[in-house]
């Protein structure tokens, strides 16, 4: 069974390695692209990882990273109470072994340790209906839904946005 634990800098190899595998598996989900993305650079996440209220849960297995889910917290004084979640990913040969719940959990769980921080936003694209599920069964809500929030080849995919109170 693969360890979930929260990421540190000597772990953003095998990170960087994941983030570029989803941008390339799942491209819909991600505002990003792997050309311009900072969680392809070691030392831009090295900068992420040492600010206060930033981390990155994971679930490792014998040297490999198979799940990701990071949470940061609103660095704007009226949005301090707000944290997100975002970038979260299962390697796909892994999913359906409850990883995405497991490190998700472990995403939620560490912004409840932060003071003041009442609620949780994520957004899932229209296109992930079991990361949707997901999200659904671990108590976010639907609060709004954004069409043609992502084109990919000229392609255009939704978001919902979620918030789970904390």
């Amino acid at each position: 069974m693969p360890t979930v634990r929260l990421l540190t800098p000597d772990d953003l190899p095998l990170y960087v390695a994941l983030r570029r595998e989803m941008l390339a598996d799942s491209p819909w989900s991600f505002g990003a692209s792997a050309e311009t993305d900072r969680g392809c650079n070691i030392e831009l996440m090295r900068e992420y990882l040492a600010k206060e209220h930033h981390a990155i849960a994971a679930a490792i297995e014998n040297d490999r990273m198979l799940a990701v889910a990071a949470v940061r917290r609103d660095e704007a004084l009226k949005r301090r109470h707000i944290a997100a979640i975002w970038g979260v990913y299962v390697t796909p040969v892994q999913r359906r072994r409850t990883l995405g719940r497991a490190v998700v959990s472990k995403a939620i769980d560490v912004a409840r340790t932060w003071p003041g921080v009442a609620a949780l936003h994520l957004s899932v694209s229209e296109n992930a209906p079991n990361a949707r599920k997901l999200y659904e069964s671990l108590g976010f809500i639907v609060w709004g839904q954004e069409p043609d929030a992502l084109r990919v080849n000229d392609r255009s995919w939704g978001e919902f946005h979620m918030r789970l109170a904390v």
